[in-house]
C-alpha cells in the first residue's frame, strides 16, 4: 500500500511536470493525491521544501544508496557495468522526473540547479572511482573525469534515443553498457 507521503510526492511530480512548479498549488497537489492540504504541510514546511525533497528522493544517487555498498565490494569492471545498468534502468523508469528537472523553470531555479549539478558531480565521482580501480595504468584526473562524463552521457543519450525510435536499437541496454565501458577504458589507456 502506498503511503500518503508517497501519494503527495507522486502527485507533485505529475503536476509539476504538466503545469510547472510555480503554477501548481498545494491545493491541487492535495486534490490529486487524495489527502487534506494540511497533510502536505505536516510532511513539508512549504512547497519549496517539497520540491527539494522530490529532487533528492528521485535523483539517481538518492535511489542508489542501498546498492553503493554492494558496488564497492564488487570488482571494479563488473561494478562499473552494474552502475551503468542501474543508471539506464533509473532513466527508463523515471522519464517524468527527467522531464521535470530539465524543464526551463527548474533549470532557471538556481537552488535546485545547484542540487542537480551536485548529484551529477557525485555520479561522475562514483564512475571515476570505478574507472581508476579498473585502469591498468596511471591516467590523468582530467582524462578520468572526461571518461566518466562520456560514460554517463552516452547511456543517457542511448536511453532517450531508444525511446523515440520505432525500431529498437540493434543492441540491448546491457550489451550497450558493456560496449561503452570497454570503449571508455580503452580510450583512457590509449590517452597517455
Amino acid at each position: 500500500m502506498i503511503s500518503k507521503k508517497d501519494k503527495i510526492l507522486e502527485a507533485s511530480l505529475e503536476l509539476f511536470t504538466k503545469k510547472g512548479y510555480t503554477a501548481t498549488t498545494t491545493k491541487e497537489i492535495a486534490l490529486k493525491s487524495g489527502v487534506a492540504e494540511g497533510l502536505i504541510f505536516y510532511y513539508f514546511k512549504d512547497k519549496n521544501e517539497l520540491l527539494n525533497y522530490l529532487i533528492r528522493e528521485f535523483s539517481f544517487m538518492g535511489s542508489l544508496q542501498n546498492e553503493i555498498k554492494e558496488l564497492s565490494k564488487m570488482e571494479p569492471y563488473p561494478a562499473l557495468i552494474k552502475f551503468g545498468q542501474l543508471y539506464a534502468n533509473f532513466l527508463s523508469c523515471n522519464k517524468s522526473f527527467l522531464t521535470f528537472i530539465w524543464s526551463p523553470e527548474i533549470v532557471q531555479n538556481t537552488n535546485v540547479s545547484k542540487d542537480i549539478v551536485d548529484f551529477i558531480n557525485t555520479m561522475g565521482e562514483q564512475v571515476s572511482s570505478f574507472l581508476i580501480r579498473t585502469s591498468s595504468c596511471t591516467v590523468e584526473k582530467k582524462t578520468i573525469e572526461t571518461a566518466a562524463s562520456m560514460f554517463l552521457s552516452t547511456i543517457l543519450t542511448h536511453v532517450l534515443v531508444e525511446e523515440r525510435k520505432t525500431d529498437k536499437m540493434p543492441i540491448e541496454n546491457n550489451d550497450y553498457i558493456e560496449e561503452i565501458a570497454m570503449f571508455v577504458l580503452k580510450g583512457m589507456q590509449n590517452s597517455h
